[in-house]
């Protein structure tokens, strides 16, 4: 028996396991990572959002949202910047209005973020602005609105709960529009399974506090699951799927929503 050859195999064995076992534990933090609204990473989600069964319409609405992040670490606290903005279709109406197709309002705001713990919770505040950018009126609100975001974060080794509120108002615009006071609240329970995968429900709940009673809210219940792969070996993506029904809703709103979201991350 060659001993020398079987002492090379056995090193060159041992080698790629402890790479493999390596990039597992990289894919697995930064899954985990991902969850984390505070996270100081730089990152572009592309949401597509399909709104199923929309009163007094002939088919689905879809759009399709960029959400850049950008995550700069200083001494003493991190600022993450994120924007939401998109295209958005509109199908036909009942009542023999056209189908629409434009870009939406544009939605900006940041966090500063202590790195300093209480325990697993971290917390960030700061503003946020709606510039109303969209192409018609269906897409928008025609108004200048602005207000206060805050985000709390309690993180473990596999489980994640944040809580990202924000709350906005209009002060400037187009005067023939409805006044803007509108309340956006998006809760996340998370759970990493391993070699990437996360299982987890993240609704956005929303409130329109000028709408007449029983029209403010619209409350999703629903959730989905997340793979963390690497592009090329390189290029970390995450991929993602959701489900969530409205159970509470307006009138004029989807009674579900299909999500499908694609995350590169650039750095990390």
């Amino acid at each position: 028996m060659n001993f020398k050859k079987v002492y090379i195999t056995l090193l060159l064995t041992l080698f790629s396991i402890s790479l493999i076992h390596a990039q597992q534990n990289e894919q697995d933090e930064l899954a985990q990572k991902l969850q984390n609204p505070l996270a100081s990473i730089i990152a572009l989600p592309i949401q597509q959002n399909i709104g199923l069964n929309k009163p007094g319409h002939e088919g689905a609405s879809y759009t399709m949202s960029f959400q850049p992040i950008i995550g700069t670490e200083f001494e003493k606290f991190n600022l993450v910047h994120r924007a939401v903005w998109g295209m958005s279709h509109l199908p036909s109406s009942t009542e023999g209005r056209g189908s629409q197709f434009g870009v939406t309002d544009l939605n900006y705001s940041f966090f500063f973020s202590p790195k300093k713990k209480l325990g697993n919770l971290a917390w960030g505040i700061g503003p946020s602005i709606d510039i109303p950018t969209a192409s018609h009126s269906a897409m928008g609100t025609e108004k200048w609105s602005a207000g206060a975001s805050a985000v709390f974060v309690y993180q473990t080794k596999r489980w994640t709960f944040d809580m990202i509120f924000r709350q906005t108002a209009s002060f400037a615009g187009n005067s023939d529009r409805h006044d803007v006071n509108a309340f956006v609240g998006q809760t996340l329970i998370a759970y990493g399974l391993g070699k990437g995968w996360v299982v987890n429900t993240f609704p956005t709940i929303t409130a329109n506090w000028n709408a007449e009673s029983g029209e403010k809210w619209t409350v999703p219940v629903g959730g989905g699951i997340n793979k963390l792969v690497f592009l090329g070996g390189k290029l970390p993506l995450n991929l993602g799927l959701q489900y969530y029904h409205n159970v509470v809703k307006p009138n004029h709103a989807a009674n579900g929503e299909l999500r499908f979201q694609t995350t590169f991350v650039f750095a990390k």
